[in-house]
């Protein structure tokens, strides 16, 4: 799982700067809008909304956007109205991809993630092609330079926390799905900063990569995905040596 835990730790530092751009403020304000679609517009009672919220102030969103985005979400500001889609396919060296999207135009971006996948040497799947490849979890990151390694342990055992890998920046924590805002706010009842809390999926298996044109071709790939405006996030089962990603 090396490749895939150091290419989420890319993904980090790729967020951060498309925080600092503003560009990260579509996508959550879509999440913004859908949790509160899915669970309420309050978020003492809507533990992902209280997420999205967190994270909204985390890359400074003013307030009046936040509220803008909860009353779409309700309903009483008309525009977009959107839905999760997810979408499974190959990229380069059979590698399977699970793209998890927020749209309001479904055609719109199914041809938007074709058109990238076959640009980039994948293709789109029909639905459950890759599914079976990847179990679905609840995932926290934790600063590395925010809790020794020893501490976290303590603590997210105590929390409930079922898996921890070490990354470069971020300790990643996996939860059961359905536990994973309850241990979210356990771990910071504990003094344990929360960086990120979502449902996502992670390789049960995984593809290794060892050829540096395949690897170029994927990480080109994963990025032109990550940068439609619809997709929230590419979750992929390769293995890739740091240093040849390094490369790339």
């Amino acid at each position: 799982m090396a490749g895939h835990s150091h290419w989420a730790q890319i993904k980090h530092k790729k967020a951060k700067i498309d925080a600092q751009r503003g560009k990260i403020f579509n996508k959550i304000i879509r999440e913004i809008t859908v949790a509160v679609r899915q669970g309420g517009p309050n978020p003492d009672t809507n533990p992902r909304l209280r997420t999205a919220i967190e994270n909204a102030k985390k890359v400074n969103m003013p307030t009046e956007t936040i509220e803008r985005a909860i009353k779409k979400g309700t309903g009483e500001l008309g525009g977009e109205s959107y839905e999760e889609v997810i979408y499974e396919g190959y990229g380069p060296g059979g590698v399977a991809l699970m793209i998890l999207a927020t749209t309001d135009n479904r055609n719109r971006t199914t041809a938007e993630i074709r058109h990238v996948l076959s640009k980039h040497g994948g293709n789109l799947g029909s639905s459950g092609c890759v599914s079976f490849l990847f179990d679905r979890v609840g995932l926290l990151e934790v600063p590395k330079d925010s809790i020794s390694e020893d501490e976290l342990y303590e603590k997210a055992l105590e929390a409930g926390v079922e898996d921890i890998q070490v990354g470069e920046i971020t300790y990643v924590l996996y939860t059961v799905p359905e536990e994973l805002y309850q241990v979210k706010e356990k771990l910071q009842s504990l003094g344990v900063v929360v960086e990120k809390a979502e449902i996502t999926y992670k390789p049960n298996s995984t593809v290794p990569i060892n050829d540096p044109e395949t690897a170029k071709k994927l990480l080109k790939l994963l990025d032109a995905l990550e940068d439609l405006d619809d997709v929230k996030e590419v979750i992929a089962n390769f293995d890739m040596a740091e240093e040849l990603m390094a490369e790339v």
